[in-house]
């Protein structure tokens, strides 16, 4: 491929008072063909302040359709080539290399996309059943990640925003232009967006505490001592998945985000980290147990002090804590456990959660690096490798999308990543959503259950807020 020099501009300003962040991003996504929203509660960098990256119309992409193939896109030029396990980082690394710009751009610059579930066959040895089988009926790629033309990052903390321009060798910058959008947005209001009332699962709940039982058998012989076995959800709609993702912003969460891409929508509010790195520090946040609330402040503090005491929740978490830990060692020095068992507040769930870090290698690249903790073992068990094959075994369908990651890979090396739970894909008419439970020997198979339907009740209370059709 001809290489193609890139080059940044970028300003910073203060935000208006009673600027319409989402009108904004309707109005850019309207006249782009990808455009990607990622907002970070967690930090980003070590002031821990709330951003926002807005991102529009990507000039350079990476993304991976099958596990022998890599395909290049910079401009209006794409090239597939064919790989191998020997080589294929060795070209990402080679593609990031030529679409980093020339000139030295702001520390937000860099890349936005996705890895799914199904990627981690490009980094471990091992096939997935489920996903060879359904892969032809979907057009998602394992990963996707995009360097984009216009990136607006917002600190909702200072009120101040960062215009960030990338354009090629030969291409006039558009800083101009870029302030008069933020002028000139106008209130574009929201589309339809109409549901099925009808709700397809891959199994039933009979199938699925059957599921939970062989998870438990392969613990009580010693193959795992954890497994997060899930179920999926689907349900056709009509319409604007933006105008969901809006109703589901209501929700509490550490991370929000919404990718369109020209054939499909990811769009979630996640609790959980799934890496991010600052200036070298390195944050793994493993999230393992969960209560539902009650909803009356003084019983929701009681369960608190039940989840902290239950011992299966207790031994799930402390085996995923390890794991997280083992897994950060592999690539940081000075690895330790910086928070433990902390409780945190969600809509109709709380969490516990733990926090794991360490100093960073820094020379390492950052697109594998972060696939080298896919899948988290929140979303998959322990040990990892066995986990996933007998995943692939019991689980009735592919994975896709769900437990992969989501977010933003700075160009000096800063990363920060969320795990895609409490998400939907919009894929052909369809919306797809999923949750697990963490199964362990004392696991009871009804509560593992009750779970599972707690996680998804986000996704269903948002749909709620829309008027159903029946097929």
């Amino acid at each position: 491929m001809k290489e193609t020099k890139i080059f940044s501009s970028h300003i910073s300003s203060d935000y208006p008072e009673n600027f319409d962040m989402k009108s904004f991003y309707n109005s850019l996504r309207q006249a782009a063909t990808s455009s990607i929203w990622f907002e970070v509660s967690e930090t980003v960098n070590n002031d821990n302040h709330r951003l926002v990256f807005i991102a529009a119309e990507s000039i350079a992409s990476l993304q991976s359709n099958n596990v022998n193939k890599l395909q290049y896109r910079s401009g209006e030029k794409t090239e597939t080539i064919e790989t191998d396990e020997l080589n294929f980082w060795d070209k990402t690394a080679e593609w990031q290399k030529k679409n980093i710009p020339e000139n030295n751009s702001h520390p937000y610059n860099g890349l936005l996309g996705f890895s799914s579930y199904d990627s981690i066959q490009l980094i471990e040895n091992i096939s997935l059943k489920k996903y060879a089988e359904e892969r032809e009926s979907s057009q998602l790629p394992l990963f996707k990640f995009s360097l984009y033309r216009y990136i607006y990052v917002f600190n909702i903390t200072l009120s101040q925003v960062v215009c960030i321009n990338n354009y090629y060798d030969g291409e006039s910058e558009e800083m101009t232009e870029m302030k008069e959008q933020l002028k000139n947005t106008l209130n574009t209001g929201l589309n339809g967006f109409l549901v099925s009332d009808a709700e397809e699962k891959d199994c039933t709940e009979e199938e699925f505490l059957e599921k939970v039982n062989k998870a438990k058998h392969h613990c009580q012989i010693g193959n795992v001592f954890q497994l997060v076995v899930s179920r999926r959800f689907s349900r056709n709609y009509t319409g604007d998945p933006w105008t969901f993702f809006v109703k589901l912003k209501n929700n509490s969460a550490q991370y929000y985000f919404f990718l369109e891409e020209e054939n499909y929508t990811i769009a979630g509010a996640s609790p959980e980290t799934h890496f991010s790195s600052s200036d070298g520090l390195a944050i793994v946040k493993p999230i393992a147990g969960t209560y539902k609330k009650t909803m009356h402040k003084e019983k929701d503090a009681l369960l608190e002090k039940e989840l902290l005491a239950d011992p299966k929740e207790n031994a799930e978490h402390n085996m995923l804590v390890d794991l997280a830990r083992n897994d950060l060692s592999r690539y940081a020095k000075d690895v330790y456990i910086s928070k433990l068992k902390t409780i945190e507040h969600y809509n109709n769930v709380i969490h516990m959660v733990s926090q794991v870090q360490g100093q960073l290698n820094t020379e390492l690249n950052t697109v594998r690096l972060i696939k080298e903790f896919l899948p988290a073992g929140t979303l998959s068990g322990a040990p990892k490798y066995k986990a996933v094959q007998l995943i692939d075994d019991i689980e009735s369908s592919s994975r896709s999308y769900y437990g992969g990651l989501l977010g933003w890979i700075g160009f000096n090396n800063d990363i920060n990543t969320c795990i895609l739970i409490r998400s939907t894909l919009f894929e052909n008419g369809m919306m797809t959503y999923r949750a697990g439970a963490g199964v362990v020997i004392s696991s009871d198979p009804q509560k593992e259950l009750e779970e599972v339907n707690n996680k998804i009740t986000l996704i269903l209370n948002t749909l709620k807020e829309f008027r159903s059709y029946t097929l």
